[in-house]
């Protein structure tokens, strides 16, 4: 259990293979539920009745494959039990169309791009992208949820509004009352990857030499890389659409903006993203102070006082430094 777990109490299940529907849904509902092994017996059933169906005879599964990959048709299947249904967010339904007009008054969204599913899900007042290939949740402002769910579709995602009513979960009750202080958050996800990277460094520094162990070990190399390209990528995407959105915001012509500056366009969309998130913490953190008379903001524990004995200095500087590192 990592300090992001202790601090929300959110389930995050984290990239196994290619079984991000079956992470999806379990970090969806906040829960070990589904399994490769279920999820694959809905697809067979459902294989069967579209074969009955349509008359067709046996073949390749439209339900999955051997990769782990599910279809929606899958996870609306394995949903049906407990009352929650799928709605595609660019329909014509009423809770699409609810949802595009105020993206907050939705709890969870599931979205898929080609052969991957990621989970967005509300806890307490925030909230939090489940990506599996995340090591661990994202803090999303409640300001920047739209244009996080404009940039997934522009990057070609199919986004899917959850519609039902979630089963109680251990994150919600933490957060219910208590909103986390974005920057704090920040720090903290930012201590958890910085660890996970030295572990990963050790482990490929110890890895066996043998034919079989190396083989695993470049699988898992390229798996993270991929899983990093994906994430980066897009990031960057996002990027473009928040500063386009602030150069129309502000009635700037593209030719004109960046003639008018010596930057490149990356760093410009950089530059004006770190604004915009900048802004938008801004905003989410004034208003947790202002309703703090009615929820307890979550901050950074304070620091420790001095040591007050002067015997050994060095040795309790070193003691506590240790502790911080390990927190």
């Amino acid at each position: 259990m990592n300090e992001i777990n202790k601090l929300t109490g959110i389930y995050h299940e984290v990239q196994e293979g290619s079984l991000c529907a079956q992470h999806a849904l379990n970090n969806l509902l906040q829960r070990e539920i589904f399994s490769a092994i279920s999820l694959a017996d809905i697809a067979r059933q459902l294989d069967e009745q579209e074969r009955h169906v349509l008359g067709h005879g046996y073949g390749e599964s439209e339900n999955m494959d051997d990769t782990g990959f599910f279809s929606i048709q899958v996870l609306q299947k394995a949903l049906e039990v407990f009352e929650i249904e799928l709605i595609p967010y660019a329909s014509q339904h009423l809770k699409a169309q609810q949802a595009r007009d105020d993206p907050q008054s939705i709890q969870a969204y599931i979205c898929n791009l080609r052969e991957h599913w990621l989970t967005i899900r509300r806890f307490g007042t925030q909230y939090f992208d489940l990506n599996s290939i995340s090591i661990v949740p994202k803090l999303i402002s409640n300001t920047y949820l739209s244009l996080y769910l404009t940039q997934l579709q522009h990057s070609g995602y199919s986004i899917f509004i959850v519609h039902g009513n979630l089963p109680p979960c251990t994150a919600d009750e933490k957060l219910l009352n208590n909103t986390i202080d974005p920057n704090y958050y920040r720090s903290l996800t930012d201590r958890v990857n910085a660890s996970n990277k030295d572990n990963n460094k050790n482990s490929k520094t110890s890895a066996g030499s043998t034919s079989s162990s190396s083989f695993d070990e470049r699988d898992i190399q390229r798996a993270i890389k991929a899983s990093v390209e994906l994430d980066n990528s897009e990031d960057k995407a996002l990027q473009k659409v928040l500063a386009q959105s602030l150069r129309d915001a502000h009635g700037i012509d593209d030719s004109t903006f960046v003639n008018n500056h010596e930057e490149d366009t990356d760093a410009l969309n950089q530059r004006l993203l770190d604004q915009a998130i900048a802004a938008s913490l801004i905003n989410d953190t004034s208003v947790t102070q202002k309703d703090n008379t009615s929820t307890e903001s979550i901050q950074p524990p304070p620091s420790p006082p001095p040591p007050t004995t002067t015997t050994e200095p060095s040795v309790e500087g070193k003691i506590i430094s240790h502790e911080i590192i390990n927190c």
